[in-house]
């Protein structure tokens, strides 16, 4: 770990908040994520595995919690005494980010019907907003114990926190990998996905393609994997135009560990805007070959 990690963990595990009041510096910024992900870590630790009396669902039938308000709140509150002026952008409780000025961008829960199926691929996200581009991204994995974050132009970090009572253990992204040109693919799962996984399958029959998962969840948990080095992450996006807490944390990271998330003309994608199908890898080739099945497919 370096110091500012080590710092924030023991600010937290003494209970002290980690950031400093009023603080503006890029590392100050990274204290207030840390603290806010360690915060939200812990809460989603202590209820993935009880009662879920308090979800409901929401006029567009997707489920929520009272736990993912909870967290907004937290930050709201966090929020008032590092930076006054900076905007909140929830995605329960609304906001919009503003084009000149801080906005902090958080989805509390991404990936609720995987908390509430009680697996391991949900994320609390947030990203931070400088004139409308983001400088920093956070990716807190509760169930796996693991916090990436990345800032522009700098470098992406990943802590795993002990579960089983090991040591805190921190890299920086990619990691290493067993290489010998192998492409895994990591499919968003999804109701118009059918003829792309078919596609894909018949490249991994043909050998073409080493592995297939297709878990779902949170997007910006197969963005952190893919900011891992090992997999390429294909999601087809199809519903809506990409929100502010959706797309942007995962992206600063897989850009600050050398790689790209680009649409199917290669090109960068809108971390704010985005519409459509992307694919994120640091391998390059890698990403090609699934640009190429994804446009094959939609070209049929």
């Amino acid at each position: 770990m370096n110091e500012l990690e080590r710092r924030c963990l023991e600010a937290y595990r003494a209970g002290r908040d980690p950031s400093v009041a009023n603080g503006d510096s890029l590392d100050e910024w990274i204290s207030f994520g840390l603290g806010l992900l360690l915060f939200s870590g812990r809460l989603v630790r202590e209820h993935r595995m009880t009662s879920l009396a308090d979800a409901a669902y929401k006029a567009d039938g997707s489920p929520v919690t009272q736990m993912e308000e909870q967290i907004e709140l937290e930050l709201a509150r966090r929020l008032r005494g590092f930076d006054r002026d900076a905007s909140i952008v929830g995605e329960e409780t609304g906001g919009e980010l503003p084009r000149v000025g801080i906005g902090v961008a958080v989805d509390p829960i991404d990936g609720t019907w995987s908390f509430l199926g009680r697996t391991e691929t949900v994320t609390t996200v947030m990203a931070v907003f400088r004139d409308g581009k983001p400088f920093l991204g956070l990716i807190g994995n509760p169930a796996t114990g693991e916090i990436g974050y990345a800032t522009r132009g700098g470098e992406a970090r990943l802590l795993q926190l002990p579960v089983f009572g090991e040591e805190t253990s921190a890299s920086t992204l990619p990691m290493p990998r067993l290489d010998r040109g192998e492409t895994l693919v990591n499919l968003h799962p999804g109701p118009n996905a059918g003829p792309l996984s078919g596609a894909l399958y018949e490249e991994w029959r043909e050998g073409r393609i080493s592995m297939i998962k297709s878990p779902g969840g949170s997007p910006s948990w197969a963005l952190l994997e893919a900011a891992k080095g090992t997999y390429v992450y294909a999601n087809l996006w199809g519903k809506r135009r990409a929100a502010a807490y959706d797309l942007a944390a995962g992206l600063l990271l897989v850009e600050a560990a050398g790689g790209r998330v680009a649409d199917l003309n290669d090109e960068p994608i809108d971390p704010v805007h985005h519409e459509g199908p992307f694919v994120a890898a640091v391998d390059e080739a890698g990403r090609h070959r699934v640009i190429e099945i994804v446009r094959s497919v939609r070209d049929t």
